[in-house]
């Protein structure tokens, strides 16, 4: 029998005492041993390196601990030892925010798009909100271990948007290869609504969550995520979820309503009209509450058919319309859903508001971070990733 090669049983060693630490934040010696089954002279040589190659820092004994002997000392894993980025290219911006590797943003920079500007005028303007974020947070493009863009549209398996769905001139544009020649690590694309829905998987209103639907209601620009089994169901070349392209569910006719007009993209006048109407509804007035009840019995037909045919434990409303109208919308969509879909289902308000696709972002790039091919919260693809080396731990705390 072929013994195994003492380098990769290191290896092994190496990537479980670092997965605890980050999953524990801080360990001494002896809880790090008895943790991953090896023993405490294996571990403290294990520690040294980490600790020389800037992935864990020692901390000093607390005070607290008054028994006999030596200190004890602890080990910490050092969440800047490394970073992300995380893209949101929106029909009216480009968001990029760069983060450290439990996700805090260590800088943000948000560019206003001028019009609706053409394929190469948003890739452009793209690039430079992302480089003003990494000299926001002192950074080279080198030291980015993982980036995810977001982006409206349906994103093939290439990270290609193959059909443009809301946004002019985005059909073919191949957003991973344009964006690969900036960085040297895994680089991943997807739609947007299939990123926020990793968000609320994460720090949302589902965290951990098995089955859902997520929607993301624009006004004029909705979309919708499926997971099954707490995984973003992508279908073939990602095209699942653009249910309001599915004409027979009747969800177009949403388009009839004021209420469309709480889409962030809205005009001034008609966002203004939908703001009114909320106004009056939550004041009582029996016509505009009518117009609520109509909205949310439009959308409840489809998602009440969903919900039998995809059975999710939750829907969950995220999106400018969803933020406006938070009760009012959920509460006559629980009731709707309750009465025609599965009785299991709950139907919930997004908590991330506007936030939910660059975070998503982050999170997708968390998950491809090759720290000794160490996922931080193990995430299976969600889509099209370009491999690369490791990076090297960042400076600082």
């Amino acid at each position: 029998m072929t013994g195994l090669d003492p380098r990769a049983m290191r290896r092994v060693n190496a990537e479980s005492v670092l997965r605890a630490l980050y999953r524990e934040r801080r360990l001494p010696l002896a809880t790090l041993s008895q943790a991953i089954g090896v023993s405490r002279r294996t571990v403290e040589l294990i520690l040294t390196d980490l600790e020389k190659d800037g992935w864990i820092r020692t901390s000093p004994p607390q005070p607290q601990e008054n028994g006999r002997g030596r200190p004890r000392r602890h080990f910490e894993f050092r969440d800047r030892a490394g970073a992300v980025l995380g893209v949101d290219i929106a029909h009216d911006r480009s968001t990029a925010v760069v983060a450290d590797l439990r996700g805090r943003p260590l800088a943000s920079i948000e560019r206003a798009a001028v019009g609706e500007p053409d394929r190469a005028a948003r890739v452009a303007l793209t690039r430079d909100t992302i480089e003003a974020a990494l000299a926001a947070a002192g950074l080279a493009p080198g030291q980015i271990g993982a980036v995810a863009i977001a982006t409206p549209g349906n994103v093939d398996d290439s990270g290609t948007v193959s059909l443009e769905l809301s946004m002019r001139g985005w059909t073919g544009v191949n957003l991973a290869a344009e964006f690969a020649a900036d960085f040297e690590c895994p680089l991943h694309v997807e739609n947007n609504a299939k990123l926020a829905v990793l968000a609320e998987l994460w720090e949302g209103a589902t965290p951990g969550a098995d089955h859902v639907l997520w929607l993301m209601l624009e006004g004029q620009y909705n979309g919708m995520s499926i997971v099954v089994d707490g995984v973003p169901y992508r279908g073939v070349d990602g095209a699942a979820g653009e249910i309001f392209w599915a004409k027979i569910l009747g969800l177009d006719e949403l388009a009839t309503s004021s209420l469309i007009g709480l889409g962030r993209l809205q005009p001034a006048a008609r966002r203004a009209e939908g703001l009114q109407l909320v106004r009056r509804a939550r004041a009582g007035d029996p016509e505009s509450l009518a117009e609520v009840q109509r909205f949310a019995a439009i959308l409840a037909r489809g998602l009440s058919a969903l919900g039998w045919i995809l059975a999710p434990r939750f829907i969950v409303l995220g999106g400018s319309l969803s933020a406006e109208l938070g009760p009012l919308l959920a509460d006559r969509i629980t009731a709707l859903v309750r009465r025609d879909g599965p009785p299991f289902v709950e139907v919930r308000l997004s908590e991330l508001d506007n936030a939910a696709v660059i975070r998503g972002a982050i999170r997708a790039a968390l998950d491809r971070f090759p720290w000794a091919d160490i996922r931080p919260i193990p995430c299976p693809s969600t889509g099209p990733a370009l491999s690369a080396r490791n990076r090297t731990p960042l400076g600082g705390a």
